[in-house]
């Protein structure tokens, strides 16, 4: 407890001192700050593909790690996955499998929410619990309390379609409302075909999902509660760059919020509850395995069954005083996962590859947002989080037919690795602090500066520590290499700074930040030294599963820095010029290398044209050369690119719109460096090469509103 007591100290003692200083007949002072969040909301955007982490793209400093249509992967200045904290309606969803094939962002379909914010820069401990890579936050349609005491039907209908892969979705969202209740519902069905680029297409890339949800709200006085269930239902979806594709994911969601907002207190308190099956396959969706002779070879078909099993509970409590805003609260998120390797073709084939494991976290803070004067704020605060893992024994027989030679050999050290795991201390615990402090100064002219600071933690993940023998489930990390966990890793720490200014014209308006971020004990594959897991990956290599010379998850150290942006220009009452640019670099510190998977510097410039009614957008995405790749990771280069995008909508009625646009209009043929690799047979894309952006697409949308 001795870190925690260091850091708290200091920030508590200043809190507690504006606290007590406060005069209750002091008038309230509006706090200072400056624009922390940018929002896409989906009714104002319009929107092609089904995965909503692809919006990510129009935001400054986000982008998407893309292993499949449904299977985006936030990230956020070069860090993603674990790292990104996502919530849905402010409640954490843990992934059904080890390789993230259904991310957070899958739980929030784009025909679903209302609208996706990412927090810019440096995070307040009160948006959620490891923060250390930033937050996201998508929020879903909840329908709307009226003014009257009689009942009334209201909701939106959607329909949408695009050519690039012949897909399709229809919903929805139906509310029977007064000024206490709503009842409300939701139904959505979408499904595409394999995606087109020039010269082929990417096969499997398919997709198939259903989505309904019901829920109720009461409100009354300075009373809110809700309670909302969901089924997502995802079939076959094909994921290129993992080594296998979703069969099923059967997810039910539950969430219950309750809301207290008085004169001077605001109590907000949230439970969820998760529990997902998740059933995988390398021989459903894609060419199973061949032998030398080109016949399937049934000995290395593999299937999986994973579930996942999660609850959360978040408290808040804010109390309003004369210069700002007192926040404190306390959090938990408990999770369970199971995962198991199996073979069709031969039942007593298995691997434990994840057994009875238990991640939970419970969290405290507290957080400060005032004036300083009449042209300063401050924001302060600090987190305590208790993190506990721990693994049950896992098992395997790799060799159920009790072949000889190899087979054996390979069975053998299976089971070695398996009972050297069984007899290490599984049961790990971490004690992480995180703290930030941003102060806002308006200069004058239009103009407000920022400058932050913080410390932010992150424990390693199950597939981190409990990664027992040579595989790929490594939360979609999609490079082709097989890893190998450690229980004894450390946490994550990251110190970071921030700067920048706001600035708000008449006409124009611009935003730009620069960020360090300096991580301790950053976790990072390197290449594996210990001998019965690199014989194992070479035999299975040998065998055409996975890939020689592991790489171990370990403990390095590692810097981040870059730039963002984001612009608006007037360029009359009608025509406005947007513009969203980032750069991030990622290197090691111990090494010589770069990290992995991080965006390429881009740029969106845009062109928006509101008419009577109606309203057109022109668009060019452009992205560097990425040459600023990880050795370790055996990382591609890519070129640079850009691609042209046009859209437009009609009002046709005040309750009804149609729109249509084309993405990639010149039909530009790119590799996405963000995209995996391909690891499934495709006569149009090598195997082990980049998977390809899509090509030319047309797509509409209708929104009906009633």
């Amino acid at each position: 407890m001795k870190p925690f007591v260091r850091y708290m100290v200091p920030v508590c003692a200043l809190a507690c001192q504006s606290a007590l200083a406060q005069d209750p007949n002091v008038e309230e002072i509006l706090v200072i700050g400056v624009q922390d969040t940018h929002t896409v909301r989906t009714d104002d955007t319009m929107v092609a593909p089904a995965d909503t982490a692809e919006l990510l793209k129009k935001m400054p400093g986000a982008n998407v790690n893309k292993n499949g249509e449904l299977t985006g992967l936030a990230q956020y200045r070069g860090m993603f996955g674990d790292r990104v904290n996502v919530s849905i309606n402010g409640t954490h969803i843990n992934s059904g499998g080890p390789n993230a094939m259904d991310a957070p962002l899958h739980y929030a379909p784009v025909a679903l929410i209302e609208s996706l914010s990412i927090s810019r820069g440096i995070v307040p401990v009160s948006m959620g619990q490891e923060t250390i890579g930033g937050h996201m936050e998508a929020q879903t349609y909840g329908g709307e309390f009226s003014n009257s005491s009689k009942f009334s039907l209201a909701g939106r209908a959607y329909l949408g379609g695009q050519t690039v892969n012949d897909g399709h979705v229809a919903s929805s969202l139906l509310s029977l409302t007064n000024r206490n209740h709503i009842f409300r519902s939701f139904f959505m069905q979408e499904q595409g075909g394999d995606s087109k680029f020039d010269g082929g297409k990417i096969t499997p890339s398919e997709y198939d999902r259903d989505r309904w949800d019901a829920g109720y709200s009461y409100t009354r006085g300075n009373h809110e509660f809700s309670l909302d269930f969901a089924r997502n239902n995802t079939l076959n979806a094909g994921n290129a760059a993992l080594p296998m594709d979703i069969m099923a994911l059967d997810s039910d969601l539950w969430r219950g919020k309750y809301v207290w907002d008085g004169a001077d207190y605001k109590i907000d308190l949230q439970v969820s509850k998760s529990s997902i099956l998740h059933w995988m396959s390398n021989n459903t969706l894609r060419r199973p395995p061949l032998t030398a002779a080109g016949t399937p070879d049934g000995v290395r078909f593999r299937n999986s069954r994973t579930t996942s099993k999660g609850e959360g509970f978040a408290l808040k409590v804010e109390r309003y005083v004369s210069n700002g805003v007192w926040r404190t609260g306390i959090d938990g998120n408990y999770a369970e996962h199971n995962a198991n390797i199996l073979n069709p073709n031969a039942p007593a084939f298995f691997i434990n590859n994840f057994n009875d494991i238990e991640r939970n976290i419970v969290g405290v803070y507290l957080e400060r947002e005032m004036s300083l004067s009449d042209n300063t704020g401050l924001e302060i605060g600090a987190r305590y989080n208790r993190v506990t893992t721990d693994s049950g024994h896992v098992f395997a027989n790799t060799n159920p037919m009790n072949l000889p030679g190899m087979p054996t050999m390979m069975n053998n050290l299976a089971a070695s690795l398996a009972t050297r795991f069984n007899a290490m201390d599984l049961s790990q615990s971490d004690n992480d602090v995180d703290w930030f402090a941003r102060l806002s100064i308006e200069s004058g002219f239009d103009t407000t500066w920022y400058v932050g600071a913080a410390r932010k933690t992150r424990a390693p993940s199950y597939q981190e520590r409990y990664l027992w023998m040579p595989l790929t489930s490594t939360g979609g990390l999609a490079d082709g290499k097989t890893y190998v966990g450690d229980p004894n890793l450390k946490p994550e720490v990251a110190h970071e700074l921030e700067a920048g200014f706001d600035y708000d014209g008449r006409d124009f308006s611009f935003y730009p930040r620069a960020f360090y971020k300096k991580v301790d004990d950053f976790i990072q594959g390197v290449p594996s030294t210990d001998t019965p897991s690199i014989t194992l990956a070479q035999m299975m290599a040998n065998m055409g599963m996975g890939s020689p010379d592991p790489l171990q998850f370990s403990n390095v150290d590692a810097t981040y820095y870059g730039f963002d942006a984001e612009a608006h220009y007037a360029l009359s009452s009608q025509l406005d010029l947007r513009a969203v640019m980032s750069l991030v670099r990622g290197q090691r510190d111990d090494i010589n290398d770069d990290l992995y998977r991080i965006s390429p510097d881009n740029l969106v410039l845009a062109l928006d044209y509101r008419g009577n009614g109606w309203s057109t957008s022109f668009e060019t995405v452009t992205y560097a050369d990425q040459d600023r790749v990880s050795n370790t990771n055996l990382e591609a280069k890519t070129d640079g690119y850009t691609v042209v995008n046009v859209s437009g909508r009609w009002n046709v009625t005040p309750m009804l719109e149609v729109g249509a646009g084309i993405n990639n209009l010149l039909d530009e043929r790119y590799e996405d460096h963000l995209a995996g690799y391909n690891r499934a047979y495709n006569p149009d894309v090598a195997m082990g090469g980049r998977l390809p952006g899509l090509g030319r697409s047309l797509y509409g949308r209708m929104m009906w509103y009633f």
